[in-house]
């Protein structure tokens, strides 16, 4: 991997932490440049099922904590 690709991976600490993670694609990223694309694209769809997991998570406890204000009543 090149410095420039190292210096714009690790200077983003999510992105850095994502290909730790993820070791796989230390590989990838080794033997082409251009892979940084599918790398990048891969780790935008991951945040955008964490954050789909959150926010599932919130409403599951939003719904807990009215069920218990319904029993409560």
């Amino acid at each position: 991997m090149d410095f420039e690709l190292q210096t714009k991976i690790f200077n983003d600490q999510k992105l850095a932490e994502y290909l730790k993670n993820n070791s796989h694609w230390y590989k990838e990223l080794n033997r082409s440049r251009e892979s940084f694309k599918d790398f990048y694209n891969e780790y935008k769809k991951y945040k955008r099922d964490i954050g789909g997991k959150k926010i599932t998570s919130v409403i599951d406890n939003l719904d807990t904590v009215n069920t218990i204000f319904k029993m409560i009543n």
